[in-house]
């Protein structure tokens, strides 16, 4: 192995953080204890003056974040299942077999509001829902600080309202970004990072 600009220098060589190739001190820059190359260097600087450093936050995986969802998922058919039996009990009472189309928009609003509070109110205290704590991720700024209340309700209702009615579109961004970002982390500026105890 040899430095990439000089061949001939094969001792004492770092690798650059962002693209991974190896190259002699002289070729390197240190950003926040990190080695960049010349190439690199501009991106990570920009990078780190917009807040989306790569390579400080241990980022979640997609896998991680949809097994959240679907602790939480199964965690919001528990809360939510007395509802529907009092939805189901009034429309046999009413001698329907099914209930009307402005019982099921009000059942899919109450249940996407209790939703909204759930994930909201843990978002606020602790960064984390349940499917989160679970799973071992947590919601935090690009900076790995704790988010603020505004930024955890504003993130919940927005991937309320995306994950009722876009939720492939919502999380299509998390595949290809750097950052894993859904579109309610862009909008909420969060990052969803892996959380150890």
């Amino acid at each position: 192995m040899a430095c990439v600009n000089h061949p001939a220098v094969n001792v004492g060589l770092v690798r650059c953080r962002r693209c991974g190739q190896a190259f002699c001190r002289s070729c390197v820059v240190a950003l926040r204890g990190q080695y960049y190359c010349a190439r690199c260097k501009a991106e990570q600087v920009r990078d780190i003056q917009s807040g989306t450093e790569a390579g400080v936050l241990e980022l979640a995986s997609v896998g991680r974040r949809f097994g959240a969802l679907w602790v939480d998922g199964v965690l919001s058919l528990v809360l939510l299942i007395p509802f529907f039996v009092v939805v189901g009990m009034a429309a046999g009472a009413a001698g329907k077999t099914q209930p009307g189309l402005g019982v099921n928009f009000l059942a899919m609003v109450v249940a996407g509001g209790i939703m909204f509070v759930y994930e909201g109110l843990m978002l606020s205290s602790r960064g984390q829902t349940l499917g989160k704590m679970a799973v071992g991720i947590k919601v935090v700024t690009p900076e790995g600080r704790d988010i603020s209340g505004g930024q955890a309700w504003g993130r919940a209702l927005l991937r309320q309202v995306f994950f009722s009615y876009f939720a492939l579109l919502n999380y299509l961004p998390a595949l290809f970004t750097k950052q894993k970002t859904a579109i309610h982390d862009l909008a909420a500026k969060t990052r969803v990072v892996r959380f150890r105890r």
